[in-house]
């Protein structure tokens, strides 16, 4: 079971938290908040062009870019541009290349449609952090992973984000 900081909201149905306050257990989530927070240089957000992928070589594999089209409020509106391939091993395929609404199964999809969407709107990073199921009659796996706006001018229409499993207790 997943312990949870009071701040923390719970993404339900789902043992799955939200942390707007960015409590990262795992370094590698804090190193590549960092690294975004670096490439932003004093605006809300970085543009994807300002990610370079052999400066986060070693993060590459639990790596993933998701299109935002605007609003970014419903399923349709999000595609999968790129998974690392640890991402691809933990869900037991690539999703690059096809939407939420498509290829994830309702509730989940929903869910992560919400919190992609309020990275979106609010154009700031999130950390989720939880018991997550993968695949079909899978275990549950402890995961954190954190999620990061990137922009074209005004607006986001990219996040990306970085989803480790977490050590168990």
């Amino acid at each position: 079971m997943s312990t949870q900081a009071p701040e923390a909201l719970r993404l339900a149905p789902f043992d799955v938290f939200i942390d707007p306050l960015l409590s990262f257990q795992d370094a590698r989530l804090r190193e590549m908040l960092a690294y975004w927070e670096a490439k932003r240089a004093g605006t809300a957000c970085p543009a994807r062009a300002d990610i370079r992928p052999a400066e986060i070589v070693s993060h590459l594999p639990s790596v993933f870019l998701v299109d935002a089209e605007p609003p970014a409020l419903s399923l349709a509106h999000f595609r999968v541009r790129l998974m690392g391939t640890a991402l691809n091993e933990l869900f037991g395929r690539d999703f690059t290349g096809r939407t939420l609404e498509s290829d994830i199964s309702e509730k989940p999809a929903a869910a992560l449609a919400k919190v992609l969407g309020v990275v979106c709107q609010l154009r700031r990073p999130l950390r989720v952090y939880g018991a997550a199921v993968f695949a079909k009659s899978g275990p549950a796996t402890e995961i954190e992973a954190v999620l990061l706006p990137l922009s074209v001018g005004a607006g986001v229409d990219m996040v990306m984000g970085e989803l480790v499993k977490r050590a168990s207790a």
